[in-house]
């Protein structure tokens, strides 16, 4: 298991717009994200959610599941239950600004056993996990152009 944190996230637009895009991933993750195929989002409840999809690693198909939990106006908790980082857990939050834009930032735990063999090197698993941080970023950060 590693610690994993990256706080280099800007969005070019104000908190409640930022906001508008995380509850778009209710309704139009796919999207959003258009590398995640066959997306369910499933509300558990007013804060909470799951979310599943198959998604092409090292040239397979994964399925991936995550639970999150939103606080809103702080940011929103996951915990992936289902695929290769099974088991990790982190938080995304988000920072108004004086100049009209949002930081985003994501921190925790992350763990893998079978996304590829060598992961048993903590900094394998950390360039693996901030890599995805940064393409979900991008994709985000394109949707979020507009709302």
């Amino acid at each position: 298991m590693v610690f994993v944190e990256d706080r280099e996230g800007v969005f070019d637009a104000p908190i409640d717009k930022v906001w508008s895009l995380a509850k778009a991933h209710f309704t139009d993750g796919s999207k959003i994200h258009t590398r995640a195929k066959n997306l369910v989002t499933n509300m558990i409840n007013e804060h909470s959610f799951t979310n599943s999809w198959d998604e092409e690693i090292n040239g397979q198909s994964t399925t991936i599941k995550a639970k999150g939990t939103v606080f809103y106006p702080l940011g929103i908790a996951f915990e992936v239950i289902e695929g290769p980082f099974a088991g990790s857990t982190y938080f995304t939050y988000y920072i108004p600004r004086a100049d009209n834009k949002t930081s985003v930032a994501v921190a925790g735990e992350f763990i893998s056993k079978s996304i590829d063999p060598t992961v048993g090197d903590d900094e394998k698993l950390r360039s693996i996990v901030l890599s995805t941080f940064e393409k979900v970023f991008e994709e985000d950060a394109a949707y979020l152009k507009n709302i």
